[in-house]
């Protein structure tokens, strides 16, 4: 979103309202209907669909990692004479750290390695984030693995 469309939006009274778990509904692959629940406290780490440009020289990662900090929801009113909406909306929202990929080593099934992930250095910008609940497209779990740092 541009600053412009950020001023659009007016948080009422200035308050979020924190969830200790976020429930996301999924399908497996035999069709299943399962769900998985982000807790920021046990179970916090996402995946989602990567938007990435695809480089020439290699194929990009089809998803970006995160871990979920917090969980919230922001009642909204928007003010601005394209919207139609007049009554406020609820907004959820996630905080999130991004992980970065390793691009170090080969990886993937040809490599018959799995794909190395860590967190992204704290001082960059977008290493923190906020993310809409709906984009997230499983829980994941993370094996740590403190050989590789």
């Amino acid at each position: 979103y541009t600053d412009k469309q950020h001023d659009t939006v007016k948080i009422l009274k200035n308050k979020l309202y924190w969830h200790q778990v976020l429930h996301l509904n999924y399908t497996t692959y035999d069709l299943r209907r399962e769900q998985d629940s982000i807790n920021p406290r046990t179970h916090p780490d996402i995946m989602v669909l990567a938007h990435e440009d695809p480089d020439e020289t290699k194929e990009p990662h089809p998803y970006w990692y995160a871990r979920v900090i917090k969980n919230f929801h922001i009642n909204v009113k928007h003010h601005s004479g394209q919207s139609k909406l007049s009554k406020p909306q609820r907004m959820d929202v996630l905080l999130v750290r991004w992980f970065a990929c390793n691009t170090s080593t080969p990886t993937g099934w040809a490599a018959k390695h799995w794909h190395r992930v860590g967190f992204m250095d704290g001082l960059e910008p977008g290493t923190f984030g906020f993310l809409d609940p709906d984009v997230v497209i499983r829980g994941i779990h993370l094996i740590p693995a403190f050989a590789y740092g």
